[in-house]
């Protein structure tokens, strides 16, 4: 990859070209109107999802969080689906299958919390989102064979434990830069039964050389910009913050590439619909690195390789799969597939 001293400056200049771009090309009259109607968009955010997604804008825009699926993710370290479900309608719960994993269920109707169940507490299910349960799916843990697996930004665990499931008995370096984050990720683990977990307290950008793994999961930090639909986690995030996000991520997916063995299988996913922070990253990686494209067999949209005249490459096309709220039912979330050469 080229040196990070000269990324960022590229990165910086090719985002602002872009959004330049967009606003020298939208129509300001549409762009008053949807910020009229939804008062808590940035300017940037209304601009730019128009100039990505045209009229459709305004159905994610419109989408409500009543509208997105609320899932919770079978623990079958502990038990089955079936019977879960089972446990679950005896107590008031109505639910239904995920339409997209075998081990996700859908809570229809609730008579209190998910969290507050004893088969929560007990292990036997997590709280996970929708398209969020896709990512660790798509890395295929369980054909790791002999290097770790890491799980680069590992946060509270939610994805690191659902590797767990898929190879209970295979190492996984579980890393983070928030100690209480790994404090939850410990005891998500310990609740699921996932004992095979190696949690550090280190920035994944200084991953040492002599960690090598043939699966990494790069769960990125965003701008959260998939989560619209859900007024208390909406931000009103600056262009700027977009920006610096796409350098963070881009460093990121750098320590991974060096940290990947030959052949091996990375992940990047995020919580956000950005075309910045998604397929114009990736292919950057792409550009300036030993990885490639991987087809990705997730159902969803495909990747975006037209978005304001943005270096983008097409095979990204292929490797990406975009969950919209609008039309999945989902948060908006975006999964990449990357292969090292």
């Amino acid at each position: 990859m080229k040196p990070l001293t000269t990324m960022p400056k590229l990165i910086e200049l090719e985002l602002n070209k872009a959004y330049k771009h967009i606003e020298n090309t939208i129509k300001q009259e549409k762009l008053e109107k949807t910020l009229s109607k939804h008062p808590w968009l940035h300017p940037h955010q209304a601009a730019r999802y128009l100039t990505l997604l045209g009229d459709e804008a305004e159905e994610l825009f419109s989408t409500t969080e009543k509208e997105i699926m609320k899932t919770i993710r079978v623990n079958t370290l502990l038990t089955t689906p079936s019977r879960l479900e089972k446990r679950l309608r005896e107590k008031g719960f109505r639910t239904r299958p995920h339409p997209y994993i075998s081990y996700g269920i859908v809570v229809v109707e609730q008579p209190y919390s998910p969290g507050a169940t004893i088969e929560y507490l007990l292990g036997y299910y997590t709280i996970q989102g929708p398209a969020s349960m896709l990512a660790v799916p798509a890395l295929k843990p369980e054909e790791a064979k002999e290097k770790p697996i890491v799980d680069m930004c590992a946060g509270a665990g939610i994805k690191t434990t659902q590797i767990s499931q898929h190879n209970p008995h295979h190492t996984i370096i579980a890393l983070d830069t928030n100690r209480r984050k790994l404090a939850a990720l410990k005891n998500n683990a310990s609740r699921l039964a996932a004992a095979n977990i190696i949690a550090v307290n280190m920035d994944a950008r200084k991953t040492p050389e002599h960690i090598k793994a043939e699966k990494i999961l790069l769960d990125a930090p965003c701008s959260g910009e998939g989560l619209l639909p859900f007024p208390a986690r909406r931000r009103k995030r600056s262009f700027n913050d977009i920006i610096s996000r796409t350098k963070i991520q881009y460093s990121l997916l750098e320590a991974a590439v060096k940290a990947l063995t030959e052949e091996g299988t990375l992940v990047y996913s995020t919580c956000s619909l950005a075309v910045e922070e998604n397929e114009y990253v990736i292919s950057l990686a792409i550009k300036n690195s030993d990885i490639e494209a991987s087809h990705n067999p997730l159902p969803g949209e495909p990747g975006v390789e037209d978005y304001a005249n943005l270096p983008i490459d097409p095979r990204v096309k292929n490797a990406c799969k975009r969950f919209y709220p609008h039309i999945h039912h989902t948060e908006g979330f975006t999964v990449c597939i990357l292969r090292k050469k």
